[in-house]
């Protein structure tokens, strides 16, 4: 059983997956399910106990609420495939945690320690390792680190480079006991996976990863002042500050430094952040659903009801609120919420208590957890390591460190049918473990051939996929049959494309690709009434999503309403073709713009007055001849008429001037 729990602690990233299009979660879901699993099997043919002790714990107890609360929440609101994937995530966490505490109530904490140091060794090296075979030039002396989206995207195998700091955050306090107790060997291993974990720290430059790291060094030794002897309290400082000297230098030499003063800067300016539009989207969502939430696995969806992205183009689908603690609020309700809050709580209370009254040598070792889940909270409040496998399993690790030593041993162990219970239930996780990965290697090739556009292969894929139960929507949200419904939109087969977007909607009603084709499968069936109303839906979520503005816009020149057709496609507020890189004059937008102007000139013009026909011409003429000032002309048009409530031909009439005046004086 040890040698079993400390190689899995030390090969979680090397837990990975190259055939789905997120590499960690499926393929870490269905081990951790089979590592819990057997585990229990071994727990029941060797009678081994699980005590009562351990789960009243104050920490697991409050876990225990939160899986509560899940359930009634995916009771209240309908148990969906994700809700399903979410409460038997949190189900698996919360063995595996029992699991870890009775170990090292037994134990000790000990035997778990140099595991963290090689989990730290080779994700590290992972990570470096990918740094290195993308910049060919990284061993030269002249290289330079820029920050870009690709640079960006290495995290090693933990998904995110905001996941990849916060895992490496966490092993900081046992790296640092590791080393002020280990051997020679340890010792050195350990100094070199603090070095790589401080680089990769100020490489990825994950701003709330660095203020947690200042809260652990301020708690730290705020809590040792007199615990350590004077030459370690220097030493330790001394190390501090070469270790963030070294992280200083490391962005200026890398050219990064600047870039990160530039985003700590940004988020002083927070009310213009795009956090605080998913915290307060998240805060209205917690209003008006505060007793069961939106149900497990549903903030992604029903966020959007929140005007979460008013004026963005629909290309960005947040997955989740950057804070565990309002997504814990949204999706399980307020006791949910709160049992996660205490969670925190407790563990901080029991550490201290911990820290106070055990001898020096272990005391300071609790003291750094202490200082540790302070500065994890932190992160919690604005990233989302609630999200990841890898993160339960080592925060589990380091809460039964606390627990283990706060809990006495009675030895009262539960009945039997608890522990039959518990297999069942991890057992049923394995199967919907394994059917999710599956479904994503599927997925994964469903999205690659769609790219390609071999429609048959988009089809068949997702055919292997899709399960109505277990599996709906890919980890972007988007609706599994909306790929097969696009392939056979492609395949001109609209009754089936129709049938996957009806399908699809019902499970994502407001991803703006499933409303803007779904509406389009009904202009396609001559429908143009319902086609409108999925449009205007679109609208609702991303009111500048320009492909269903010109969709609509299409059917309104149709129709002949040419000035709804002009205030529906002037309101994408896509710039004129002289602001993009690329001065394509077949772009869909001026081409669409032009041809409903000069329809719309044509209806008008018979009835239009002498001075009417001159502002007609004139702006006609500036279509034929002068695109990039039509497209300025027509959005000043629209905007005037917007605010004044005249026509079109009143608004084209007013000059400047006349404007000004009829605006007191302002544009």
């Amino acid at each position: 059983m040890k040698k079993l729990l400390q190689i899995f602690i030390a090969i979680i990233p090397l837990i990975v997956s190259f055939s789905t299009s997120d590499p960690t979660l499926g393929i870490r879901f269905l081990i951790l399910g089979l590592f819990v699993s057997g585990v229990l099997i071994y727990y029941l043919l060797t009678n081994k106990r699980i005590y009562k002790e351990v789960l009243m714990h104050p920490a697991m107890l409050m876990f225990g609420v939160v899986i509560i609360s899940y359930i009634l929440s995916a009771f209240y609101n309908g148990f969906g495939s994700e809700s399903i994937y979410i409460i038997l995530k949190l189900f698996l966490a919360y063995v595996f945690g029992v699991i870890v505490i009775q170990f090292v109530k037994k134990e000790g904490f000990k035997p778990l320690l140099n595991s963290f140091v090689y989990f730290s060794l080779f994700l590290s090296a992972i990570y470096f390792f990918q740094i290195i075979t993308n910049y060919s030039d990284i061993m030269s002396i002249k290289f330079q680190w820029k920050r870009n989206h690709e640079f960006d995207a290495i995290a090693a195998t933990m998904g995110h480079k905001n996941l990849l700091s916060s895992i490496q955050f966490l092993m900081l306090p046992i790296l640092i006991y590791v080393f002020s107790i280990g051997k020679k060997l340890y010792k050195t291993l350990t100094v070199v996976a603090i070095v790589f974990v401080v680089l990769t720290l100020f490489q990825t430059q994950t701003r709330a990863v660095l203020f947690a790291i200042a809260i652990f060094t301020v708690s730290f030794f705020v809590l040792n002042k007199t615990n350590l002897h004077k030459k370690h309290f220097i030493g330790l400082l001394v190390g501090a500050v070469l270790l963030l000297g070294s992280g200083y230098a490391i962005m200026k030499y890398t050219n990064r430094y600047d870039a990160f003063v530039g985003e700590l800067n940004k988020t002083l300016d927070f009310k213009s952040s795009g956090r605080y539009k998913l915290y307060n989207s998240s805060i209205q969502l917690i209003k008006d659903h505060p007793v069961f939430g939106v149900g497990p696995g549903n903030w992604n969806v029903d966020v959007w009801e929140y005007d979460l992205y008013k004026g963005a183009l629909g290309k960005s689908f947040a997955q989740r609120p950057h804070n565990d603690f309002l997504w814990i609020f949204s999706e399980g309700g307020v006791v949910a919420g709160l049992a996660y809050v205490l969670l925190f709580l407790i563990l901080l209370k029991d550490s201290y208590y911990l820290h106070s009254n055990r001898k020096k040598e272990d005391g300071i070792f609790y003291s750094l957890l202490f200082s540790c889940f302070l500065g994890f909270g932190f992160i919690s409040l604005v990233d989302f390591p609630l999200e990841r496998f890898s993160h339960n399993i080592i925060f589990f690790v380091l809460a039964s460190f606390i627990i283990a030593g706060k809990i006495k041993q009675t030895k009262v162990k539960t009945p039997l049918l608890f522990k039959c219970l518990l297999i069942v239930i991890s057992f049923f996780a394995v199967y919907v473990a394994s059917i999710r990965y599956t479904g994503e290697i599927h997925a994964a090739n469903a999205i690659h051939y769609k790219n390609k556009g071999n429609w048959n292969y988009v089809i068949k894929a997702i055919d292997k996929s899709y399960n109505k139960d277990y599996y709906e929507m890919e980890n972007t949200s988007t609706p599994l049959l909306w790929y097969r419904g696009v392939a056979y939109f492609n395949q001109q087969k609209y009754n089936l494309a129709l049938n996957d977007f009806k399908e699809a909607y019902k499970t994502n009603p407001y991803h703006v690709h499933v409303l803007n084709n779904l509406a389009t499968s009904y202009q396609m069936k001559g429908d143009s009434k319902k086609a409108k109303k999925y449009y205007r839906d679109v609208f609702e979520v991303s009111p500048t999503f320009k492909e269903s503005r010109i969709n609509l816009a299409a059917i309104l020149y149709n129709e002949k309403n040419y000035v709804e057709a002009l205030d529906v496609i002037l309101q994408s507020k896509v710039d004129p073709y002289w602001k993009r890189k690329k001065h394509n004059f077949s772009d869909n937008y001026d081409l669409y713009l032009k041809t409903i102007v000069n329809s719309w000139i044509k209806s008008v013009y018979t009835d239009a007055t002498e001075n009417e026909r001159k502002a007609l011409d004139a702006w006609k003429l500036n279509f034929d001849k002068k695109p990039q000032h039509a497209a300025t002309k027509s959005t000043t048009i629209f905007e005037k008429r917007e605010k004044d409530k005249v026509g079109y031909l009143e608004a084209l009439m007013l000059s400047e001037e006349d404007y000004k005046k009829k605006n007191n004086g302002t544009k």
